[in-house]
């Protein structure tokens, strides 16, 4: 009878966690519609509208056949195209009108759009990035709203066909050449009943094959390639990744170049052997020497040794299973405004994205759509064309030779990691685009299933190659002329999800750290526990990319295996770094004096959909974030590891793990 009553009691407290983890989640929900109301709300008050003089005339898609002229607009002072299936408001033209008086010199302007559903509210929203010439030849990504100052659009030859996208097509590509870009409006100001692009269809070859007359850009591609390969003991694979560049591509004017910083003897017979194995005009060059592992340098010799007039930068665990591949990357890379041209890498054996460009967001580079099935589109075409981004991988980077010196080649006090990241930056701050190839797929053998780096002393290599990214490119701190400001960008988010996914403001919240009394019992230590930290530092940092006199702040997530997560509250852990910690692992020593002087930072659960979606199986796993501000001065000075504890609402079970991440407190 008691052990039915304790069941029973136990039942209504696991029932009790499950509603309160519901209403967590609730609480914490918000829809794109609420959200994008709340920000334009926000935004629009601070607007002083100076365009009131200007006279604005409205043209829907469906007047744009044959027969239209904008002789018959001489009233107007800018026309506004809009597609036919949504119309402006006052508003929304008061802001257009408004850009186009402060931006005397802007001749095409477009803006973001998004769809009204059968309910009357707002979804699927299209965030486009800020001028992108590449992105423009790839498909008409202004979508359903742009508009053009009349007196200059007068001068541009208008298309006389009955399909008016066509017409409108080679019209923007034009106005375009006008003044060398086009300006965007960065907020949602077009509201229709359905988004979908169109301009990558066979159709429209014709026009972009104009443009690169117009503007001179070689529609044939011609010029040698440096293929230049870093390997250290890996003859297997570097075989496989040689082989498959010569046999699989249909370019030809190419060599290769392998840097090998340091092969075994053995290994280094085995290469040397394959290299003679092949007929002298098929030999790759090699270049083998002795040094501390630092992949700039060995790009850097490489390119010293190049022939070519293009540099290809290839690791050696790339197959080539796409025989125009190299054509595809040298349309792009021949091209005088673009810089670094990368391509889509694919996990072997799989549909699964490895790279598809790389954005620069809050926490810093970051992969998009990497672990995303690419059987599936994502987000109006972004992995199946080409795109204009910030950087692209090393793995793969194509750039003129003359730019790559230009540029002063990869910056060698970038040894192991965002040295590729950071000379795509460099080029874009010299001025060039670059730009990322998601119709040509390659095969990188990367494991899908590689772990993050696992020690401090790794660790800490990373942050501080990370602050010297932005140490040398403080403007882009945060910044990403090609990934909207309503996408998320304060957690690594792999998809193109909007702001309400995760809004930093509603999420931070104040809190007290205490310290645990009699410290923490061996026995609730248990590896069960998995957690990652995004950010540990001062707010001011987070702010501006600069250390500052901030309160400290810490944004993670937690989850754990074989356990209801949804039954734990959990609190952060901060530990002096030596205190019960094995530098190299994650295993905690069984000591209890170890476990002494361990602080407690209470916390609420966040709502993390981005890493629930990546954990089916194991159960309630939304609410694993965590983003907390304490004072300065609340926890001593010194260095702390940065660990979570668990503790479960319906039993007294508590557990407890620390990770390899460190926060430094100051005074």
């Amino acid at each position: 009878m008691v052990s039915k009553i304790k069941n029973q009691f136990q039942k209504r407290l696991v029932q009790r966690e499950y509603k309160k983890y519901e209403e967590r989640i609730a609480a914490q929900t918000l829809s794109y519609d609420e959200w994008i109301r709340e920000k334009e709300r926000r935004e629009r008050e601070c607007l002083s509208l100076k365009g009131r003089q200007l006279r604005l005339e409205v043209v829907s898609f469906e007047e744009c056949r044959a027969g239209f002229s904008f002789a018959d607009h001489k009233s107007a002072d800018v026309l506004v195209f809009h597609a036919q299936d949504g119309t402006p408001d006052t508003r929304e033209l008061a802001l257009v009108a408004d850009y186009f008086a402060r931006h005397p010199e802007t001749v095409i302007l477009y803006a973001d759009e998004d769809e009204i559903g059968p309910d009357g509210k707002r979804q699927n929203p299209w965030l486009k990035p800020d001028w992108s010439p590449d992105t423009l030849i790839s498909y008409f990504y202004f979508g359903g709203f742009f508009a053009v100052r009349r007196e200059e659009g007068s001068h541009v030859q208008w298309l006389k066909e009955k399909d008016y996208r066509r017409n409108l097509y080679d019209f923007v590509l034009k106005a375009v050449e006008i003044t060398g870009s086009a300006d965007h409006i960065d907020s949602v100001l077009f509201h229709r009943r359905s988004i979908e692009p169109w301009g990558q269809e066979e159709c429209f070859e014709d026009l972009k094959r104009a443009a690169y007359e117009r503007r001179g850009w070689p529609l044939m591609p011609q010029g040698k390639v440096s293929v230049v390969i870093p390997s250290k003991d890996n003859p297997r694979v570097l075989s496989n990744c040689i082989h498959s560049v010569m046999e699989a591509s249909t370019w030809r004017d190419f060599e290769i170049i392998v840097v090998d910083n340091g092969s075994s003897a053995k290994n280094r017979k085995r290469i040397e052997r394959m290299r003679d194995m092949m007929q002298p005009q098929f030999r790759f060059l090699y270049h083998y020497e002795p040094m501390e592992f630092n992949f700039s340098r060995m790009c850097n010799i490489g390119v010293s040794m190049a022939t070519g007039d293009y540099i290809l930068l290839l690791n050696d665990d790339i197959e080539i299973p796409q025989e125009d591949w190299l054509e595809k990357m040298m349309e792009k890379a021949v091209l005088p405004h673009v810089g670094a041209v990368g391509a889509k890498l694919i996990y072997p054996g799989t549909e699964i994205i490895q790279h598809a460009g790389i954005t620069n967001i809050h926490l810093g580079p970051a992969h998009k759509l990497q672990f995303r099935s690419d059987a599936n589109e994502y987000y109006f075409l972004k992995n199946r064309l080409a795109f204009d981004v910030l950087g692209v991988t090393g793995a793969c980077l194509l750039v003129k030779k003359s730019i790559y010196e230009e540029a002063g080649g990869f910056n060698e006090k970038l040894r192991v990691a965002f040295n590729d990241v950071e000379f795509c930056y460099h080029l874009h701050d010299l001025g060039y685009v670059n730009v990322v190839r998601n119709d040509v797929s390659l095969i990188h053998h990367e494991s899908l299933s590689r772990g993050a780096d696992d020690s401090t002393e790794k660790l800490r290599r990373l942050h501080c190659e990370l602050n010297m990214l932005y140490e040398l490119h403080p403007s882009l701190y945060n910044r990403d002329p090609y990934y909207h400001r309503y996408l998320v960008r304060d957690v690594l988010d792999a998809e193109y999800y909007t702001g309400n996914h995760y809004d930093f403001e509603r999420r931070v919240e104040k809190a007290t750290p205490e310290k645990i009394e009699g410290g923490l019992q061996p026995q609730w230590h248990n590896e069960v526990l998995r957690m990652g930290i995004e950010f540990a530092g001062d707010m001011e940092k987070w702010q501006t990319g600069k250390g500052g006199r901030g309160d400290w702040l810490i944004q993670g997530w937690a989850w754990a295996l074989m356990v209801d997560n949804c039954r734990y509250r959990f609190s952060l852990l901060l530990k002096p770094v030596g205190k019960g910690y094995l530098a190299k692992g994650s295993s905690e020593a069984a000591d209890p004096a170890d476990q002494k002087d361990v602080w407690k930072i209470p916390c609420t659960r966040q709502y993390r959909p981005d890493i629930d979606a990546n954990l089916n199986g194991i159960i309630h796993t939304k609410l694993p974030g965590v983003c907390v501000t304490f004072e300065r001065g609340s926890v001593p000075a010194g260095e702390y590891l940065i660990g979570f504890l668990w503790e479960d609402n319906c039993s007294r079970q508590k557990l407890y793990r620390f990770c390899a991440e460190t926060i430094t407190i100051t005074l």
